[in-house]
This record gives C-alpha cells, structure tokens and sequence, in this order.
C-alpha cells in the first residue's frame, strides 16, 4: 500500500511538472531567453556565487547555534555544519532519493552525536524559524503589490496561505501554554510525540530572537542580494525595494515539492510574481534557470562529504 501511494504522489508530481513545462513552452520566447545567456555579465554571476556561499555559511552559523542552544552534545564546527548544508542541496538537486537535504542533515547530527531525535529536532526547528522569516517577509515586503490581491489570482491564494500560516503559527504558540494542548499529544505515537516535544523545546531555551536574526541576514544576503544580482547579469536592473516586494513570495512558492525537483514550479513563481512589478517572462525565467544552474554547480563542492556518508553508511549496513 504504501509503495502504491509513492507511486501515485510521483506521477502527480511528474503530471504536474509536465504541465508547467507545456506551460513554459508556450508563455516564453526562447530565443530571446538564449540571447539573455549569451549576453550575460560574468561579474554578476560571481558576485551571485559569493552571496550563495555567504548565505550557506549564515545558515550553518544558525544550525550550529540552535545545536548549541538545544544540548551542549549537539556540537560541530562552522566548517562542518557549512559542508553539511552544501551537501543537502547537493542531495536535493542531483539525486532521485527519498533521503532529502534535510533529512541528511538530521541523519549526519545524528552520527556525530549519537542523539537521533535531538539532531533532527533541530534540522526541524532550524527549518521552521527560516519559513517563518521568509513568510513574515514576504507578507510585508509584498505591501506595494497590494493593489493586485482583488486583481491577480495567484498572488491573492499565495497571500492569503501565508496569513493563514502565521496566523496558525500565533494558535499553536497559544495553545503551547494551554494544559489540554500536551494531553492531546499523549495520543501522538512515541516517535512522532517525542520529536514534537524536542522542537516544542526550543521555546523553553530562548533561541528565537537569536534564530530569527540569522535568518533575516540569510534572506538579506542569500535571497535579496545574491538573487537580485542575476537580474543585473541579465542587463535588467529592477531596484532592490521593488525586488524585495517579489523575491521572498517567490522564494516560498519555489519549495513547494509539488513537482520532481520542483521542475517548472519554480519557472512559474518567477514568471508569474515578477510580472507583477514589469518583468518580461524571457527574464525571469533565465534568472530562474541561470539561479538553478549556478546553485547546483555550487553543490558539486560537498561531493567528497556526500561520498563519506555513503562509504561509512554502507559499512554500517554490512
């Protein structure tokens, strides 16, 4: 039954990404997508690929931090925590796995310390608090577009699920406090009641001012900047407050798994959210496919990391 249900939820995803992709064919001229590649300014790309890695060295600071916070055990480096995220995108990008970026983040914690639900408690926590930043920002940030919410259908949906999300957010923060909210999860089963309760406990450790600053710089370096940087590669200055009312929205709907590798989800987000502030479909489906790239040649780095984790896995497995 359930290799049935993996086997429904691919051809989903694959139906879906079909779609975009028929979608894209149409909406898009391609040869002028192919003059945008050619006349690119590798200046840009650069400093694109700096404010990538800038951002992954932020987000293993966070990680190592909330580690921190959570137990004194849950220790590594800065160096290592770095190589951990690259390698999780490497996983995300490359391979047709189940293991994920995430989950391999959890599992590398978890081999280091020992402490299995700890370790993936905080690759959750630590993944929770930068949703959290993003769809904070993107509501906010998105203030001047306001005027299309009665007017463009998939910006009104969008806005109105990420209000929904942190509205629900304050709920579950209320109910935290309420004696009935820890009886309800006596009825959970062990493992999922016991990893609730780990990321639950990050709330008693005073991690969220601290977690939510290194998120806001990450969105600011390894969202905003690095992303709106590709725009002027491709000779189209949108001025940063302009662009900041876009990218976030874009960033959100992009990690939507709605399709494999989310092939075509993250074309459409940019096509269809930067046309809301003059962006030609030509141009931001280049940076989206330039930014697709560039993000998967970066992972090439964690390679020799990703090949450990397999070497020692299959040793343990033998």
């Amino acid at each position: 039954m359930k290799k049935v249900r993996k086997s429904w939820i691919w051809l989903v995803k694959l139906g879906i990404g079909a779609g975009l992709l028929l979608w894209l064919v149409e909406k898009v001229d391609w040869l002028l997508v192919l003059e945008k590649m050619v006349n690119i300014s590798p200046i840009f790309v650069v400093l694109y690929v700096v404010f990538q890695l800038a951002g992954n060295l932020i987000s293993a600071k966070k990680w190592q931090t909330i580690a921190a916070h959570k137990h004194q055990k849950l220790t590594f480096t800065l160096q290592e925590g770095f190589f951990a995220y690259l390698t999780g995108a490497f996983i995300n990008n490359f391979l047709p796995s189940t293991l994920g970026g995430d989950a391999y983040r959890g599992l590398w914690l978890a081999q280091k310390t020992g402490a299995k639900a700890a370790s993936l408690s905080t690759v959750g926590f630590d993944r929770f608090i930068g949703l959290l930043t993003n769809a904070l920002l993107a509501v906010f940030c998105s203030f001047p577009l306001w005027q299309y919410f009665f007017v463009d259908t998939a910006f009104r949906i969008t806005l109105f699920l990420l209000i929904v999300f942190l509205l629900g957010d304050l709920f579950i923060t209320y109910a935290y406090f309420q004696p009935w909210f820890h009886r309800l999860l006596e009825w959970l089963p062990f493992r999922i009641r016991r990893l609730i309760q780990e990321v639950i406990g990050f709330t008693k450790k005073g991690i969220w001012t601290v977690g939510s600053l290194y998120a806001l710089l990450f969105a600011f370096v390894g969202i905003a900047l690095s992303n709106w940087t590709l725009f002027h590669a491709l000779g189209s200055p949108i001025s940063f407050p302009i662009f900041l009312s876009v990218i976030f929205l874009v960033t959100i709907i992009s990690s939507v798994p709605l399709s494999i590798n989310n092939i075509g989800i993250k074309e459409w987000a940019y096509i269809t959210f930067f046309s809301l502030v003059g962006v030609s479909p030509e141009v931001a489906v280049t940076a989206a496919l330039l930014s697709r790239f560039l993000q998967m040649l970066i992972s090439f780095i964690a390679v020799p990391q990703y090949l450990r984790f397999r070497t020692t896995n299959t040793s343990k497995g033998e």
